[in-house]
């Protein structure tokens, strides 16, 4: 599918052919709002928030990579409703490492909590194709996503797991 073709149509009102978009990239823009905020019902949200700027700004649209467009606006959707939450809710310490009580056994909620930190070490971009690739999305969509080689989200992805492992392993 042309996406590019698209966004002209779309630009000029027709509805069935938003309709196709929608069709096509419901699901990549919600795996993208999800990788990032990790609630499912704010996720979809979101998205349907980004279809609606899209069907709104697309006559703004200028040049290629229309689909590439569409994903930056739900990524920085995203961005910008985890930095406004983090600006309206305090810190719940009892999900911190420091404050969990390893010695109760359960150590699926301690690893968890250990990865969620170690996630959150990792930078902006690592995160960002660890939690895409586990997300469902492939090396090759992450690749076009962030404007990077395909080699380099293979390679950015096993490093990263790498440092994850061995911060939870210890």
């Amino acid at each position: 599918m042309n996406f590019d073709s698209l966004a002209k149509s779309i630009a000029q009102g027709d509805e069935k052919a938003f309709e196709k978009l929608y069709i096509k990239l419901y699901k990549l823009v919600f795996s993208v709002c999800f990788s990032i905020l990790k609630i499912e019902a704010t996720a979809n949200d979101l998205s349907q928030e980004t279809f609606i700027s899209v069907w709104k700004n697309t006559k703004d649209f200028r040049g290629n990579g229309y689909k590439s467009w569409i994903l930056k606006i739900a990524k920085n959707k995203s961005i910008n409703y985890l930095q406004k939450q983090k600006r309206e809710i305090s810190v719940d310490f009892s999900e911190d490492p420091k404050f969990v009580n390893s010695e109760s056994g359960d150590t699926d909620t301690e690893t968890k909590v250990m990865l969620k930190f170690a996630i959150e070490k990792l930078c902006q971009q690592d995160r960002e194709i660890v939690l895409l690739k586990n997300s469902g999305l492939k090396e090759r969509e992450i690749a076009e996503h962030l404007g990077i080689p395909r080699g380099t989200v293979a390679w950015r992805y096993s490093e990263a797991i790498k440092i994850l492992k061995k911060q939870v392993e210890g």
